[in-house]
């Protein structure tokens, strides 16, 4: 007498509840030491990422530095105003530290395609604030020295708008742990876009180092205070040694990195 097949147990169903608190739960790269938690920006982190672009960025960042932007309300707001457009599709990553539960650290990415032809950095596009103009001026003329599209043969990359961990959290590795996972986690997932390339203009020398570190080549570089000379641009302040060479970087990720990611 034949037994009868087994079975396969009935797998536990997920109820509405637990579909919901699964797809809204932010997406998370990695836990730091066990005390930072790299995740991807979230809506409810708004307010508090807006105030540390506010609070803190526009006065350390170094062509915000050099040009003095906080002395220029209507270049302030066209930055937040930026900002808030630049991670409304949230692609950027954040730092949450666990003890507090407060943001220390941001990356702004955003995906670019040819097919968009953005004037973001075109001397076409004009904005309010005459320190921020002067800025995008600048990372126009960087800009234009090298086509990422043409020097990589794609048609997407991804690229980096800024990136800050607030000062009392440096030192730490954090920064280079952000860039970390854009690069070998958040990047591999838009191969099938067409993009396996990450690009930025790097600003200072510490940041020039940690990307190069992670893979970043420098493609074309310029000294800050000597465009500014050229183009009749006057600082308020006498730019650091180590921010006045700024740099457009960039590097492409294989299939075969892919595949291991």
């Amino acid at each position: 007498m034949s037994s009868k097949p087994k079975q396969d147990l009935p797998a536990e169903e997920e109820t509405d509840e637990d579909f919901m608190t699964r797809i809204t739960q932010p997406r998370i790269w990695t836990v730091f030491k066990s005390e930072f938690i790299f995740q991807v920006f979230v809506e409810e982190r708004f307010d508090e990422v807006l105030d540390m672009f506010k609070n803190n960025y526009i006065y350390e960042e170094s062509l915000c530095n050099s040009n003095t932007l906080s002395s220029d309300q209507d270049s302030v707001d066209q930055f937040l105003y930026l900002i808030k457009h630049w991670i409304s599709d949230t692609l950027s990553s954040i730092v949450i530290e666990k003890s507090s539960g407060k943001c220390i650290g941001i990356i702004v990415c955003r995906f670019c395609s040819i097919e968009d032809n953005s004037l973001e950095f075109s001397r076409l596009r004009l904005y309010e604030g005459e320190k921020w103009n002067i800025i995008q001026n600048f990372k126009n003329y960087l800009s234009q020295k090298v086509d990422i599209y043409k020097y990589y043969k794609t048609v997407a990359f991804f690229r980096v708008y800024a990136w800050f961990i607030l000062p009392q959290y440096r030192g730490q590795g954090l920064g280079k742990k952000l860039l970390e996972c854009v690069i070998n986690q958040q990047l591999p997932e838009m191969v099938h876009l067409g993009c396996n390339v990450i690009s930025g203009i790097f600003t200072n020398k510490k940041s020039q180092e940690i990307a190069n570190s992670l893979g970043l080549k420098t493609l074309y570089e310029a000294n800050y205070p000597e465009w500014a000379n050229q183009n009749n641009v006057v600082l308020n302040k006498k730019v650091k040694a180590e921010n006045t060479t700024a740099s457009v970087m960039a590097c492409q990720i294989n299939q075969k990195q892919t595949l291991q990611s």
